[in-house]
């Protein structure tokens, strides 16, 4: 079986459609779309039927590029906050022969998360920190032999209205939503390895209108922010001063500006054309002033607001999003990390931007939730990728979204 897995990624300034197949256990990207967002801005629909037709455009640019109509996806959907539960449950082990089997994990993850989450709340993810077959700790149970499996989890949560108004224009443009995620979760299995696995870290996603912060301990999903600022205060601040459009002011800052003025060169010009039919002749110096200003800004706040988030210590920082594709942006942030934070690049043949960071990240952290219980799972079924290679190119509440995923690809 062929494991191909579809995601989106909705975000205030564009939606990324990305499908993957792991094949010896490494991803290789089928296809990488985006699309302007209309509609939606700041964790709200703001006009649905515009909103309703970005979706059904990238859907179908993706069908046809695909050669047959994709409706299945992982949606990450931005959340002004995430709240975190740790619980601890234990089960009996009633499979044949007392040997965990993958209904015994997901019976067990289900259980520890029953009752513990409020009215106004949407779970998104249980995130094991532990699991211990009678009295052995391990992280992977699956096949494992003993009398109880007890699990110690992180259940991540977020304000229920922002889950399902989203879920529901997606399921009305039809989408088949398979699983759920928000932006914390998702960045870190970009970059997760043995020695960022062993430590407490921060990944920070700048987007267009918020900027997110997810701590993470030992690889645990453990706190995070959600900053009010971005990469579209930097076309705002454009506009203004030039007396220009956004969409214009954000040409600017991705054609001509730099992220530092250290190496802006006053001399490189550009005309343009103002809101008064008024010619303008601006240079990229003055335009990197502008940028690198706001820059710092959001990276300083960024650097603030750590500390709030975690009393341990940071062994660990990444900074991703498409602003840091901004030329020149490791020099602004050294200014204000010093050697402390890195660029969490996004290096895979056909992705090869960070605004994909999240896209990515989702299946990653979908592939490991099947791995969990050694369950192989495609959101394209073999004739469809029949197609397209010859093409170019119950234990939650009745009305959970995770119940109903965890119904939809963990049942055998």
């Amino acid at each position: 079986m062929r494991k191909i897995i579809g995601s989106i990624d909705i975000g205030s300034d564009t939606i990324k459609l990305v499908i993957g197949e792991f094949y010896n256990n490494k991803i290789n990207i089928l296809l990488a779309l985006t699309e302007p967002t209309n509609g939606y801005k700041d964790h709200e629909i703001t006009d649905q039927e515009e909103f309703s037709n970005t979706i059904k455009k990238i859907l179908k640019d993706a069908s046809e590029q695909l050669g047959f109509k994709v409706k299945k996806f992982i949606v990450n959907i931005p959340t002004s906050s995430n709240s975190f539960i740790v619980n601890e449950v234990v089960n009996t082990i009633n499979s044949e022969n007392n040997v965990v089997n993958g209904n015994d994990i997901l019976r067990v993850m289900q259980t520890a998360a029953y009752n513990q989450i409020n009215d106004i709340d949407e779970l998104i993810a249980v995130l094991p920190i532990s699991f211990f077959v009678d009295e052995e700790e391990t992280d992977r149970p699956f096949a494992k032999r003993g009398k109880t499996l007890a699990l110690k989890a992180i259940l991540v949560t977020a304000p229920k209205r922002e889950i399902h108004n989203m879920v529901s224009t997606l399921e009305a443009c039809g989408i088949e939503v398979i699983d759920i995620t928000t932006t914390g979760i998702t960045d870190y299995y970009n970059f997760k390895n043995d020695n960022y696995d062993s430590k407490t870290g921060v990944v920070i996603n700048i987007g267009d209108y918020k900027t997110t912060l997810s701590i993470f301990s030992k690889g645990r999903y453990i706190n995070n922010e959600v900053i009010d600022t971005g990469g579209a205060y930097i076309d705002r601040d454009l506009a203004v001063m030039y007396d220009i459009s956004k969409s214009e002011a954000k040409k600017l800052k991705e054609h001509l500006a730099l992220a530092s003025t250290r190496k802006a060169n006053p001399k490189e010009t550009i005309k343009i054309v103002n809101m008064a039919k008024e010619e303008l002749i601006v240079n990229q110096y003055e335009i990197s002033e502008i940028v690198a200003r706001r820059m710092e800004d959001i990276l300083k706040l960024s650097k603030k607001s750590i500390n709030l988030l975690t009393k341990k210590e940071i062994s660990y920082i990444i900074i991703t999003g498409g602003l840091t594709e901004i030329k020149d942006f490791p020099l602004v942030l050294a200014s204000v990390f010093g050697e402390d934070a890195k660029i969490g690049g996004i290096n895979l043949l056909g992705i090869r931007n960070n605004k994909y960071s999240v896209a990515l990240g989702m299946i990653k952290y979908f592939n490991d939730k099947l791995s969990l219980r050694n369950r192989e799972y495609s959101t394209i079924n073999e004739s469809e990728a029949d197609v397209m290679c010859s093409v170019d190119a119950k234990a939650l509440s009745n009305d959970s979204i995770l119940g109903k995923v965890f119904g939809y690809f963990f049942d055998n």
